[in-house]
């Protein structure tokens, strides 16, 4: 995702369990007083769960949706330590095919790094719920 959009790393941190029955939906975190939904990326990305571990962090980054503006979201990964500023992006060269989620590819201490476009990651259950009224779909 683009750097710009992450307005804070934070550990791991027990989440209000979400009223709302999809399992890409990791829980609810208050951050600075607003409740903000918390979206499981691994799972989404590999189909497994993120493992509580000292390396799984909540990204707190403000994430463009489909039809809608950009959203403060929690995203919960695993090995997300740092954050890192690419100049130079470039198209991989093979059309995403079915994972339009997939961006631009760049080089980093020479291990291949690819931008995701979160909000065309998102299936459309949690962009419906993320749509709706956060007090009444995820926070209640």
């Amino acid at each position: 995702m683009e750097a710009g959009c992450v307005r804070r790393i934070v550990p791991f941190a027990r989440l209000k369990p979400p009223p709302c029955d999809l399992p890409a939906v990791a829980g609810v975190l208050i951050f600075h007083g607003t409740a903000v939904p918390v979206l499981d990326l691994t799972l989404l990305l590999t189909g497994t769960p993120s493992r509580e571990q000292l390396s799984t962090r909540i990204v707190l980054a403000d994430v463009e949706l489909p039809g809608a503006d950009s959203r403060l979201l929690g995203l919960l990964v695993e090995g997300a330590t740092s954050v890192a500023r690419f100049d130079k992006f470039q198209r991989a060269g093979v059309r995403p095919g079915n994972r339009p989620w997939l961006g631009p590819v760049a080089e980093h201490e020479h291990l291949f790094v690819q931008r995701i476009e979160i909000g065309s990651l998102l299936p459309p259950a949690v962009l419906d719920a993320l749509a709706r009224d956060s007090e009444s779909v995820l926070a209640a």
